[in-house]
């Protein structure tokens, strides 16, 4: 069988594609001739472009972090709570699903004699817990159940508080750590990776101390847990409570960076995939009749849409960044948020460049200068190239290419952008 010939016609040499490709390439030699004669050196390395991989986007691979961080909380807090586990929290559970039975009594849903064998069968399931005697002896009425109750928080106070916090605390670091590491470790900065990390322990620690003290409070004053309540009025109760806690696991990587709009765009993600988990939380416990599978399924959700909504706040309020269309991290991109923001090998550069013999430590700095941006060569001879030029610094405009070493980068801004400092 013939080969088909390719034909190209006089259109195809003079259309705009190619037209711009000819004058790239243009000055990319006339660059590195230039660069050659006044330094006596070679000019950058020859970088193919590299293929994007789609787990380098950042709204994907927060996404998948998230999902890492809620199986995590679930397995290690069920395992908490099967060795230790806690008379209040356990109380909760059973006021909750007889609450459901209540309120299918009340509604019809239930007959009188069904009500009466469901409750006396919860009620032996948490025979051992003393809040579930309580609520289980019929010869007290309903004000005086709540009374008995009431003596017995205030009884159990320091010892439900301690374990609220390790439990909270156990759920947060997860998420926290997870969430927190997925940027450094898609960079491949290990010194990112620990001191980010660290930082989301430390965060997930004091949103445990405080959601610990508080939780309970909030809750009921919403008016979760209580017997008229609807069953939408439960779930906003429980989304609040976990739209709180959410504002602690997602602001790491913005304290570490030391800026605002990273802090407060974090903690938006954390406080809406929060919410949005905590939504769910009600509907499926009562589908499953499962508080293990309705807190499994509201983890997973809770911290796959932290941080998705992190990284879609992220790129939708994104004013200036690079996209790596050559080297070894094509596809990923970098969020200019601090003003400078430093480019090079050593690893507590905003954007690291590892394993790069040709990359200095502070290769290379970023200035925002009156909502302009504009690059700095670092090095005594300028090793940073623009367009395939050799710059000490200049602006930057939008579709302009970056070369550092082996990586290149395509500079990309948003015009009439709001600035958070």
């Amino acid at each position: 069988m013939a080969e088909e010939k390719i034909t190209i016609t006089i259109e195809d040499l003079h259309s705009p594609a190619v037209e711009k490709k000819l004058e790239h390439s243009a000055a990319l030699e006339k660059a590195h001739a230039h660069y050659v004669n006044q330094h006596g050196v070679d000019g950058p390395p020859v970088v193919k472009p590299g293929k994007s991989k789609f787990f380098y986007n950042a709204i994907v691979y927060m996404a998948l972090f998230g999902l890492l961080g809620g199986l995590a909380a679930w397995g290690i807090s069920e395992a908490f709570t099967q060795i230790i586990p806690n008379r209040y929290m356990q109380m909760q559970e059973l006021e909750q699903q007889r609450l459901y039975i209540l309120q299918s009594l009340d509604n019809g849903n239930l007959l009188e004699f069904e009500a009466e064998a469901k409750l006396a069968t919860l009620y032996a399931d948490y025979a051992d817990n003393p809040y579930a005697q309580i609520l289980g002896d019929l010869t007290l009425s309903m004000d005086q159940q709540q009374d008995a109750v009431n003596q017995r928080v205030g009884q159990d106070l320091i010892v439900n508080f301690v374990h609220r916090f390790l439990w909270y605390a156990i759920i947060g670091v997860m998420f926290a750590v997870c969430l927190a590491v997925a940027d450094p470790l898609m960079s491949r900065n290990r010194r990112g990776v620990v001191t980010n990390g660290a930082v989301a322990i430390g965060i997930a620690l004091l949103g445990a101390a405080i959601v610990g003290l508080f939780i309970n409070r909030i809750y009921h004053l919403l008016g979760g847990g209580l017997l008229e309540a609807s069953l939408m009025r439960q779930m906003v109760a429980r989304a609040v409570v976990w739209s709180v806690f959410g504002m602690f696991l997602t602001v790491a990587s913005g304290v570490v960076m030391k800026s605002r709009k990273k802090l407060i765009l974090g903690i938006l993600g954390g406080a809406i995939g929060g919410f949005l988990g905590g939504l769910l939380f009600d509907p499926v416990d009562l589908w499953l009749q499962s508080a293990a599978m309705s807190r499994l399924l509201a983890f997973v959700a809770i911290g796959c849409l932290a941080g998705l909504t992190t990284g879609l706040l992220e790129s939708a309020a994104k004013s200036g960044w690079l996209k790596v269309t050559g080297g070894v991290i094509t596809g990923k991109q970098f969020i200019v948020y601090r003003n400078p923001t430093f480019l090079g090998s050593s690893p507590v550069c905003e954007i690291y460049l590892f394993k790069d013999p040709q990359v200095s430590d502070h290769h290379a700095a970023i200035h925002v200068v009156n909502g302009r941006y504009e690059i700095e060569d670092l090095n005594e001879t300028p090793q940073t190239y623009v367009n395939g030029e050799p710059v000490e610094r200049v602006r930057l405009h939008g579709g302009d290419e970056i070369q550092i070493g082996a990586s290149i980068f395509e500079f990309q801004e948003r015009k009439q952008s709001v600035a958070l400092s």
